[in-house]
């Protein structure tokens, strides 16, 4: 049985969930391997023609139109995610149109590349998508300051699987989504009476159909309407669980690097 206050400190771990860390400050985490890491000019020339064209500063004014009319031109939703553990072929859900744009953009502009698993907890999630090396400071720039706005929907759940978006806690009320870093769930399997009190302690109405899954494949319904859930792994949620299982530091980050590559399928 789930020990009563798990769900309470799983909760509040995600309040970490950002390692946005200056290179003149002193890092709260090790830091990321860079070994594979690309040098930022070749990575900002690949940035996507569309982007130079409009030649536009993203910002949280602009964002949302940005990304739909991206968007439009840019309608992959199958991706690959190679990893030394193995892939994961992911869908991109067609009903979270700004986050699946920003992701795709990502990565055209070959953002990931030289970016690993940071922060790795079994049961829980595998989360990347930066790294606080200086060259990605100077990307980050260059992608834009922006924020992304949250895409709550019924449908899309924290189930094991599920690719969704990190987020600021504090002086975030709208609950929208910081623009790189993204966790995959691996999540625990829940009783009836778990749920039941998941329910009540978070505030939430589990569907029938979405108890089912919680129960029979495992995921992390408290995290639902908190995170913008954007995709799904559809092949290879057995590496997800290879991730999980290995060895971690006190900061939760893997003793061996877990590096992260996309190539979009179609």
């Amino acid at each position: 049985m789930r020990n009563s206050g798990l769900l309470i400190t799983k909760y509040l771990s995600l309040t970490a969930i950002i390692l946005l860390v200056a290179c003149n400050n002193v890092s709260v985490e090790k830091p990321a391997s860079t070994k594979n890491s690309k040098k930022t000019a070749s990575i900002i020339k690949k940035e996507k023609a569309f982007t130079k064209k409009k030649n536009i500063s993203l910002s949280d004014a602009n964002i949302e139109s940005f990304l739909m009319e991206y968007g439009k031109e840019n309608k992959e939703t199958i991706v690959l995610m190679k990893t030394p553990k193995g892939n994961m072929k992911i869908r991109l859900y067609k009903n979270t149109p700004l986050h699946r744009a920003n992701i795709i953009r990502l990565i055209k502009s070959d953002f990931y590349k030289g970016t690993v698993f940071y922060r790795v907890v079994k049961d829980f999630v595998i989360q990347g998508g930066d790294s606080d090396d200086c060259e990605r400071k100077d990307l980050k720039i260059k992608m834009g300051n922006y924020t992304l706005p949250s895409e709550f929907r019924s449908e899309n759940i924290h189930k094991k699987g599920a690719l969704s978006m990190a987020r600021e806690y504090e002086n975030n009320p709208k609950k929208k989504s910081v623009p790189f870093e993204f966790f995959i769930i691996q999540g625990d399997k829940y009783t009836q009476g778990e749920l039941l009190g998941a329910e009540q302690q978070y505030s939430l109405k589990i569907s029938s159909e979405h108890k089912g899954i919680y129960k029979t494949k495992g995921g992390c319904p408290h995290l639902d309407g908190q995170h913008t859930v954007f995709g799904q792994v559809i092949e290879g949620l057995n590496v997800i669980d290879s991730i999980a299982n290995v060895s971690v530091d006190e900061g939760d980050w893997p003793l061996e690097d877990i590096s992260i590559e996309f190539q979009i399928i179609k």
